[in-house]
């Protein structure tokens, strides 16, 4: 992260000793800023309203509303860090999306180990702002990717799917593959709603290349299989319906 700036974070968790904790071990990072604590999500609902922050640290076994049911329901821009003492969680965790999973009691060792993945992440997505997609509103046809100096101009039926690879998406064309440093959750904000959908956190598709379903699995016409992610699933099974 650039120095000039400290990564804005919070804490949501039930319970007092685990929030101090917390705080102690951020408060030893010269390069966090903590903007709060909280006891529940209700409380933050009510901070993000006027506030804004880079990363949450956010409990999984809360009463009212767990740290799951909150991300499932509402759309947060903060970066999330899972905080619990079930290791169970962790599969979940992978399917909602968050950069890491801290087991309690927390480490400073392990604490450590997981703000290197966090400052990696937002360093790659401060990066990927000179390499994305360029969506021109006007248009309805296709859009222009951009790779340093180099524009290339991509219909949208060219397109067979979007891949995240790592730190990187390639861009599946017909013709051939574009491979560009981005964000795969920035991408599904941009294209148009009715000709793309997520349907897994590693893949967008266009939904004129869906050929069938079997359960759990996408079926698209050049030949390629794609599961739907469990977060994905609710979504993806009305739109097709549709």
């Amino acid at each position: 992260m650039n120095d000039a700036k400290q990564i804005k974070c919070a804490i949501v968790d039930d319970e007092r000793l685990a929030r101090d904790l917390l705080q102690d071990l951020i408060q030893m990072d010269n390069n966090l800023e903590l903007k709060g604590k909280f006891k529940n999500t209700y409380e933050l609902k009510a901070f993000l309203k006027h506030s804004s922050i880079d990363l949450l640290f956010l409990d999984i076994q809360m009463p009212a509303e767990t740290g799951v049911e909150f991300l499932k329901k509402t759309t947060i821009s903060p970066k999330v860090v899972f905080t619990t003492a079930y290791a169970e969680y962790a599969a979940e965790s992978y399917e909602l999306e968050v950069i890491d999973y801290l087991l309690k009691p927390i480490t400073e060792e392990r604490f450590l180990k997981c703000m290197k993945k966090v400052n990696h992440v937002l360093e790659t997505e401060k990066k990927a702002e000179a390499y994305e997609i360029i969506i021109n509103k006007h248009e309805n046809d296709f859009f222009y990717l951009k790779s340093g100096a180099r524009q290339y101009k991509i219909a949208y039926t060219e397109v067979t799917l979007f891949e995240a690879d790592g730190e990187y998406i390639v861009y599946h064309t017909i013709q051939e593959k574009y491979m560009i440093l981005g964000s795969l959750k920035k991408i599904a904000l941009e294209l148009p709603q009715d000709k793309f959908i997520q349907v897994h956190r590693s893949y967008i598709v266009p939904i004129s290349n869906i050929k069938g379903r079997e359960k759990y699995t996408l079926l698209l016409s050049d030949g390629q299989k794609i599961p739907i992610g469990k977060t994905f699933r609710s979504e993806v099974l009305k739109k097709l319906e549709r």
